[in-house]
């Protein structure tokens, strides 16, 4: 039998190396075992999985996710209200929409934006109100911080701090998409979280039946410029001329 060549055999075994260094990593990552992780490391296996082939449970029954989520933005520039801006639509429509092979990119925003909602739903009840408060200014977190100290201590702390690195993420990602998209006499930044249910099946031809969306919405935030972020890359994504408008004002 003629062998093969060399290069194709070379190539051959790295893709087998590649599909087997998957599998096992896809292994680790879902059973969460401490041992397979320590023999790789744990922290290899999580920034080889996330955020492309990351793996939620919750698509499988008994549970399976229920409901669409959307992330709408808007800005304060020189005074003015912007349109809300729907940064879900614009990664579907990007990533996802008549994609032969769809990106997984779009996954980085949803996460965010479904563990910020879930984060400020665990606050303590006194603390409920918190988030849709406003706040502005060059010392806005701190007043955020002062505003939450009222659960100082146990799991209302460790609650409280989960949702001020969450809160810090997602103004973050925000402020870059309007300082993109706006321009840089963006002065103050708020998000709009959408949810939306999923057609019951009892009621899939019930052509009058209409599912009940709902909207989270936190107050405004002082715009946030992220030290070294590339502006330019993100116009290209969100920026005026890559998506005109898209409907959600």
């Amino acid at each position: 039998m003629k062998k093969r060549p060399i290069v194709v055999r070379v190539v051959g075994a790295v893709l087998a190396l590649v599909l087997l260094w998957h599998g096992l990593a896809t292994v680790i990552y879902l059973s969460g075992s401490t041992q397979l992780a320590s023999i790789v490391g744990r922290g290899t296996v999580s920034s080889y999985m996330n955020p492309l082939f990351k793996q939620y449970w919750s698509v499988f029954a008994p549970d399976p996710i229920a409901a669409d989520t959307e992330l709408l933005i808007r800005a304060n520039v020189d005074g003015k209200d912007t349109d809300w801006f729907n940064v879900s639509q614009a990664d579907v429509d990007r990533s996802i929409l008549h994609h032969p092979v769809p990106s997984r990119l779009y996954l980085t925003n949803f996460q965010l934006t479904s563990h910020y909602q879930v984060s400020a739903g665990l606050l303590p009840e006194e603390l409920q109100s918190v988030p849709s408060k406003s706040y502005t200014g060059p010392d806005w977190q701190n007043a955020m911080r002062s505003d939450l100290s009222v659960a100082a201590q146990g799991s209302g702390a460790d609650a409280v701090e989960q949702f001020l690195k969450d809160e810090s993420a997602l103004t973050s990602m925000i402020s870059s998409v309007a300082l993109a998209r706006w321009g840089n006499d963006v002065t103050a930044v708020q998000a709009r979280i959408r949810t939306i249910p999923v057609m019951p099946y009892a009621e899939r031809n019930n052509a009058n039946y209409q599912v009940k969306v709902s909207e989270y919405e936190p107050g405004w935030r002082q715009a946030v410029h992220v030290p070294g972020m590339d502006l330019s890359a993100i116009a290209d994504m969100y920026g005026t001329e890559a998506v005109a408008t898209n409907g959600n004002n």
